[in-house]
């Protein structure tokens, strides 16, 4: 039974290290497709919802201009209340 479970850690470590090996392989050969620009390495910006104070990355989020200053909302109902509140 010990034998079976160090034969088990030792196939584990073997695919640990050829994945990662081959990883790093691709991503020097630039296999891996570039980030969006509005992610980096850290995450996505997260912008929050005037109206409702939701949080949200900023590529899930819907923009509008209002009054010549961009606004990010969750959604259109959300969107549509702050319209209505802000005229």
């Amino acid at each position: 039974m010990i034998r079976l479970l160090l034969l088990a850690i030792f196939a584990f470590l073997i695919y640990a290290m050829v994945s990662a090996i081959l990883r790093i392989f691709r991503r020097g050969q630039g296999l891996n497709p570039p980030s969006p620009a509005e992610k980096s390495d850290a995450g996505e910006e997260m912008v929050k919802d005037p109206e409702c104070g939701t949080y949200l990355p900023r590529s899930d989020a819907l923009k509008e201009t209002i009054a010549g200053h961009p606004q990010f909302f969750c959604s259109t109902a959300c969107r549509d209340a702050y319209r209505s509140r802000s005229k």
